[in-house]
C-alpha cells in the first residue's frame, strides 16, 4: 500500500468522481483506476460503485475513508516537521481560535513568550465546531473555542465562562435595562441560527428559555452567530440574539446601534476551552498549556456582563 493510493482514494471520495479526481491529480483517468483496483485488491474489498451521479463509497469504504484521512494528514505531518527540523523552526504553534477569542490567546502568549522567547505564535480563525477535526488532521496544533461536543482523540481543558448577554438594537426600550430575565424576553423575534453553526450554544439557548417557561419567537438566521450579518439583522431591529461575553472575549462582531446587555440567569454560561490532541508530546504544546494554566489560574474569570 502506497500513500498516493490512499490520497486518490481520499480525493475520489470527495469528489465523487474519478475524471474530476484525476484533474486535481494531475493523472490520467486509466493510472487512477488502476490505483483504485490495486488498493481494493490489497485491502479485500470494493471501495466504491458507480451511481447515475458518478460513484458512491460502499458500506467499507465509508468505513476506511477516515482512517485513510489520518493516515494522510499524519504523514503530511511528518513532512512539515521534518521541513521545520531542517530549517531549525521548530518552537512554532499553530493555534486555532474561535471568534472573539484572540485576546484570550494573545494573553497566553504575552506570558509564554517572558519565559520561551523563541517559541513562534501563528493563529487561525476557526470556528469553535471545526477545531477538533483541525486538531486530529494536524493544521493546528491547539486550539481555543467555547465547548464543543466531546471527541475522545482531543483533550480539552476549561479556561474560563462567559456569560450570555442579550444583544439588542439600541432603539429597543429592552437595550436600557441594566439587566434582563428571560421572561422580559418572550415577545421578541430572537434571530437564532441553525444548530449546525455551534449545537452547544443553540441547545442552551433553548435550554434557558425552557427553564424560563418562555416560548421563543424564533427567526432563524442563515449567518453565522455574532458576525456580520446577524448582528445587521440586530441592528436593524429585526429582533434580538444571545450571544456571550467575559471581560477578554465576545462571541459576537459589536456594531453602532447594538447593546449588549447582561442576562440574569446563574446558569445562563458556556466555557471557554483550551484544546489539543490526546496523547500529544510536543514540549511547545506542553508549554503553552502551562502558561494557560497560570494566566488563568482559578479556570475561571470574573464573568460580570460589561464591555470589553
Amino acid at each position: 500500500m502506497e500513500l498516493h493510493h490512499l490520497r486518490a482514494f481520499s480525493i475520489i471520495a470527495e469528489s465523487r468522481s474519478f475524471s474530476k479526481a484525476a484533474r486535481q491529480l494531475h493523472v490520467s483517468q486509466p493510472p487512477l483506476s488502476r490505483h483504485i483496483h490495486q488498493l481494493e485488491e490489497e485491502l479485500g474489498v470494493k471501495l466504491f460503485v458507480r451511481s447515475t451521479s458518478g460513484v458512491e463509497l460502499t458500506r467499507e469504504g465509508l468505513m476506511l475513508l477516515e482512517k485513510a484521512r489520518t493516515v494522510l494528514a499524519e504523514a503530511d505531518g511528518f513532512v512539515e516537521l521534518a521541513g521545520r527540523a531542517k530549517t531549525g523552526v521548530t518552537n512554532r504553534l499553530r493555534v486555532g481560535m474561535a471568534r472573539g477569542l484572540c485576546e484570550v490567546v494573545n494573553r497566553i502568549r504575552l506570558h509564554l513568550m517572558r519565559r520561551v522567547p523563541e517559541i513562534t505564535i501563528e493563529g487561525s480563525d476557526i470556528a469553535s465546531s471545526s477545531q477538533h477535526r483541525a486538531l486530529e488532521e494536524r493544521t493546528i496544533d491547539i486550539g481555543v473555542s467555547r465547548h464543543v461536543s466531546e471527541d475522545s482523540a482531543v483533550r480539552c481543558e476549561t479556561l474560563f465562562r462567559e456569560r450570555f448577554v442579550v444583544v439588542v438594537s439600541e432603539n429597543n426600550p429592552l437595550s436600557k435595562r441594566k439587566s434582563l430575565q428571560l421572561k422580559q424576553l418572550a415577545d421578541e423575534p430572537l434571530l437564532l441560527h441553525k444548530r449546525e453553526w455551534a449545537a452547544l450554544s443553540y441547545d442552551k439557548i433553548l435550554q434557558l428559555y425552557a427553564n424560563a417557561d418562555v416560548t421563543p419567537n424564533i427567526v432563524t438566521l442563515q449567518a453565522e452567530p455574532g458576525d456580520q450579518a446577524s448582528m445587521l439583522a440586530v441592528a436593524s431591529g429585526k429582533g434580538i440574539s444571545l450571544a456571550l461575553q467575559s471581560p477578554v472575549s465576545r462571541s459576537y462582531l459589536p456594531v453602532t446601534g447594538v447593546a449588549a446587555v447582561p442576562l440574569e440567569d446563574p446558569d445562563a454560561q458556556l466555557q471557554v476551552q483550551v484544546a489539543w490532541r490526546n496523547g500529544e508530546t510536543s514540549r511547545t504544546v506542553q508549554q503553552f498549556l502551562e502558561a494557560a494554566r497560570e494566566v488563568f489560574p482559578s479556570n475561571e474569570v470574573e464573568t460580570h456582563a460589561e464591555h470589553v
